[in-house]
């Protein structure tokens, strides 16, 4: 740290004299952002001269965005050998927190911060204390440990209150309490909501989450029947609810390696889950040790380096002896009221005893095999890693126990055991010093992928995004008023949140590629025709719908009991559509109509609905139009898209070049209610969405079954005339009629002795349309730039609507529309990557180019022969960092005029891509939908990378150089 604050008070001209390493000298340049102390040609030169293979600044702060061993890494010396020593070690840790967003949000603006960093011993230790301090007034203070290897300890100032008043707003929400001071009424009856749906879900897989935990996370004492389950992510300490009867408390904030963490928790008596599971697992367990299970049976069905197998054999030889041993302690501290020595042996039992219910339970059949593949997930998210293609269980031993009873040699043995007498078979295991890892992938992975049940999965990750979604709002709005500073808390970024949704993907992919989907032949015998469509797994049926022609539009329809109308929902889920579970009378319904069943974008499934509407065709109870007309549906799919929980239609008037998205509602209650999600996004009204009526001056009296007759007869001879003073529509029972006539008809069914509300309702026939403008539409594009997950997906689905139904001129008035938002420099980095169904996959950290002139990198260049290389670096959720390269190039094209033949130059690029995240990146980056293979891109995709600041002014210089159009006389054509 010493040659870092050397360089960082240093004058230009001392400079060339200071010995560093390039990781110090990046160190250096970024502390001096807060300090003030290098500037202008201090930074130029400290860059330039002694990292010259550093581009620039935004380079290091791109790589300090990473973890900073990594960004160590980034900038070490040539020779590559250097280890980090306590000095370096505390460099990274101090530039980790300048790269922290809340940090940076605090210092933001402040021109005469000192960074100040002493040594005091306090209680026989060494602390290293860092504390930024502007005029004295301090900032952050953060505190490490220096006999542990700056092991992080608190942090504490004016950059830790914004985190305090999350944990406050948090607690709020989930205790149920009323609305915060000076907070939006609509935006926090969202969180509360959010929060109670949240609940909900970790109450519906509270057993799960129970097995899983608490051999991976939780803390048991079970002398005193206590759970303690901490985190740094509040979207996994909300699954804590399912052990212990306590609330979300902030333990403390510290300065991690990736900046400023609060450790969430969450203490208290055992819940009856845990009662449960812990109450009935000691007999299973005593059980277990009197059969002595030879537990070396099991390690020869996974894959693993003779060295671990040879450990994990000696440790099955002498599992059940040290079991013994541990159940003899644990009753002789019972029976002697020694409760803190059974706290002590709770680091054992908590893995062992979860495990030996499972089993039991799952024996016994009081557990599916779907749940205790959910309790495998679990333990998987609080104590593993996920990767797309393989997941890794990771097994560790007791907690800072010197001489311990069992190591995590003979939990990873229990655990394989208990794996396989579930039925879920691992592919291998991975030798750890601290932690065993227990792998799943290929075959195996599909196996456990098959038997996760969906429904819970996305019950708990639904929940949690919408909460998400309504945090972010609210913390946003509550930190700017208290503290004026512009930052949010947001769960999605979270780790635990993050794991979940990528196998939540995982199981989908899963899905959408293994199952079949097979119609049933057409049944004409109903009211209706219908054919039973059927989606199996593995050849076995998991789920089903019925398929209707109501002699209008089409209509699936499921009714069954809830299990199965969550399970088919989920498969509808995961096949790209969206599917509501509702409760009618005892049983549940899942119903689509034409937009939800288009929606569905399965070949297997289009298949199906196209084969139906074939069938329908050809069996003559549709028309040779509507059969088209159905087939284009099918094939270009729904025009629905939802902002602020408001479903829009999508249209495109190609006469007019307009855009349309609009609402239409008759009720005045559901058009308050779109009125209100719109303004508590931001949007207003007259500016970015209008409100209109059609049809205000009509009225329909809607009469029932029994006086239907009598109503019309009494119209009849009242004088009145039908089609002047009214119209009626049988089918419907319906009488419309204009408001100057609308009172005399109703008195004339009072007069015949028909009563307003028991045998007929009058309703107002008006609808309230609310369309989007321009303005609003540019609007929500800004909140995408800013990384609003739900204007991302609302302009993403948007313009695949466009596409899909209208075509590339319906794009390209959409692009034109939002060129001006997308122009204003709004985007910024790192800009989230999401696949097809709104899940992060990657982050893009960098944008760079560079001038190719004859193949060689120069400055600058013109013309012909000038490309611009475009080069995108992402960073996959694992950590690893790639590129994608984009060469932009002058196409030539020759057209005949006359005689005459002239040549035309237009922007083009090639490239291929590899795998899916390269296409989510292109796509992310130029709007251009892509797959694996060769991709061309065009004006438009360049256009949309001039939204960055990076590209901008450089996509401009280019295209000034553009070369001329050229005609020649009399050329020959080569065709």
């Amino acid at each position: 740290m010493e040659k870092v604050m050397t360089l960082v008070e240093a004058t230009t001209d001392d400079l060339s004299n200071i010995d560093t390493t390039r990781g110090e000298r990046a160190v250096a340049a970024l502390l001096s952002l807060v300090t003030g102390g290098l500037l202008g040609v201090t930074v130029e030169r400290a860059l330039a001269e002694k990292g010259k293979w550093t581009i620039g600044v935004l380079s290091i702060a791109s790589a300090v965005r990473s973890t900073p061993m990594s960004f160590y890494n980034v900038f070490s010396s040539a020779g590559g050998a250097e280890e980090p020593s306590e000095a370096k070690k505390l460099a990274f840790r101090v530039t980790a927190l300048l790269a922290d967003p809340l940090v940076r949000t605090i210092l933001a603006g402040r021109q005469s911060v000192e960074v100040r960093v002493e040594q005091k011993t306090e209680n026989g230790k060494r602390l290293i204390y860092a504390t930024f301090v502007e005029n004295d007034r301090e900032l952050l203070k953060a505190v490490w440990d220096a006999d542990s290897g700056l092991m992080p300890l608190w942090a504490e100032g004016e950059a830790v209150k914004p985190i305090k008043e999350v944990a406050n707003l948090t607690t709020t929400a989930f205790s149920g309490s009323k609305l915060l001071e000076g907070l939006n009424e609509e935006a926090w009856k969202r969180v509360a909501e959010t929060a109670e749906r949240v609940k909900e879900a970790i109450e519906t897989t509270a057993r799960a989450v129970a097995i899983g935990a608490l051999p991976t996370d939780a803390v048991l004492y079970p002398g005193r029947e206590y759970v303690l389950g901490d985190s740094s992510y509040l979207s996994q300490a909300f699954t804590y609810l399912a052990l212990a009867e306590g609330e979300i408390n902030l333990e403390r904030v510290y300065p991690s390696e990736e900046g400023l963490k609060p450790v969430w928790y969450v203490e208290g008596k055992y819940t009856e889950t845990v009662k449960e599971v812990l109450g009935r697992s000691r007999t299973a367990l005593n059980k277990l040790l009197e059969s002595g299970v030879d537990l070396k049976a099991v390690l020869a069905d996974v894959k693993m380096s003779d060295e671990i197998k040879t450990a994990l054999e000696a440790a099955a030889g002498e599992f059940w002896r040290r079991v013994r041993e541990l159940l003899t302690r644990w009753e002789e501290a019972e029976k002697n009221g020694d409760k803190e020595a059974v706290d002590r042996l709770g680091k054992y039992m908590r893995v062992l005893l979860p495990l030996a219910y499972a089993v039991e339970a799952y024996k016994r059949g009081e557990l599916s095999r779907e749940e205790a593949a959910l309790a495998v997930i679990f333990g998987v998210l609080y104590d593993g890693s996920v990767y797309r293609g393989e997941i890794q269980l990771a097994v560790g031993g007791p907690e800072k126990e010197e001489k311990p009873l069992m190591t995590h040699d003979h939990f990873t043995v229990f655990w394989l055991w208990a794996l396989k007498e579930l039925g879920l078979k691992p592919s291998s295991v991975y030798p750890g010093r601290d932690a065993h890892r227990i792998v799943f992938r290929g075959d195996e992975l599909n196996g456990l992928l098959k038997t996760i049940t969906l429904p819970s999965l996305y019950g708990l990750g639904d929940a949690l995004t919408e909460f998400a979604d309504a945090f972010k709002v609210v913390t946003r709005d509550a930190i700017k008023k208290k503290f004026g500073i512009d930052w949010t808390y947001d769960v999605t970024t979270e780790g635990f949140f993050r794991k979940l949704n990528e196998i939540i993907t995982m199981a989908e992919d899963y899905v959408y590629k293994n199952i079949t989907v097979e119609r049933g032949p057409l049944d004409t015998s109903g009211q209706w025709p219908k054919a039973v469509i059927r989606f199996k797994l593995g050849g076995e049926e998991v789920t089903h719908i019925v398929m209707y022609w109501t002699g209008n539009k089409l209509q699936a329809q499921f009714i069954g009991s809830r299990e199965n109308a969550e399970r088919l929902a989920s498969v509808i889920k995961a096949l790209g559509g969206k599917a509501e579970v509702k409760r009618i009378g005892k049983e549940w319904k899942v119903q689509l109509y034409t937009d939800g069943i288009t929606a569905i974008r399965h070949d297997g499934w289009l298949n199906a609905v196209r084969g139906f509407v074939d069938e329908l065709y050809g069996k003559g109870l549709i028309d040779k139009d509507r059969h088209e007309q159905l087939t284009r549906d099918i094939t270009a799919g729904p025009n629905v898209v939802k902002f602020a929980g408001v479903k829009f239609s999508v249209n495109y008037d190609d006469t007019r070049n307009t855009t349309v998205v609009e609402y239409r509602q008759g009720s005045e209650a559901s058009k308050n209610a779109v009125l209100n999600a719109l303004m508590a996004r931001g949007l207003r009204e007259g500016v970015h969405f209008t409100v209109t009526t059609e049809g205000a001056g009509r009225y329909e009296i809607y009469v029932t079954k029994e006086a239907y007759a009598k109503a019309v007869e009494a119209l009849a001879q009242s004088g009145l005339e039908e089609g002047k003073h009214y119209a009626i529509y049988d089918k419907r029972r319906e009488i419309r009629v204009k408001k100057e006539h609308k009172d005399t008809v109703a008195n004339a069914l009072k007069a015949a002795g028909l009563k307003e509300g028991e045998d007929f309702t009058v309703k107002w026939g008006g609808v309230y349309v609310i369309r989007l403008t321009y303005d609003g539409l540019r609007e929500i594009q800004r909140m995408a730039l800013k990384g609003d997950v739900e204007a991302d997906r609302f302009i993403r689905e948007l313009e695949d609507v466009l596409r899909r139904r209208y075509g590339d001129n319906a794009v390209k008035k959409l692009i034109e529309v939002l060129t001006p938002a997308r122009e204003e420099g709004t985007a910024e980095l790192p800009l989230p990557v999401r696949d097809d169904r709104g899940n992060l996959i990657a982050r893009v950290v960098d944008l760079k180019y560079e001038f190719v002139e004859n193949g060689k990198v120069v400055s600058q260049c013109a013309g012909e022969d000038c490309r611009l290389r475009i080069i995108a670096e992402y960073e996959l959720p694992s950590g690893e960092r790639k590129q994608l390269k984009m060469e932009w190039y002058w196409g030539r094209e020759q057209k005949k005029k006359g005689d005459a033949t002239v040549t035309y130059f237009f922007e083009r690029a090639w490239l291929t891509v590899k795998d899916d995240v390269e296409a989510a990146v292109l796509e992310t980056l130029t709007g251009k939908e892509a797959e694996r293979g060769r991709v061309y891109l065009y004006a438009d995709q360049l256009e949309a990378l001039r939204r960055f600041k990076a590209l901008k002014d450089v996509i401009d210089k280019w295209r000034e150089g553009k070369p001329a159009s050229s005609q020649g006389q009399g050329q020959r054509s080569n065709n």
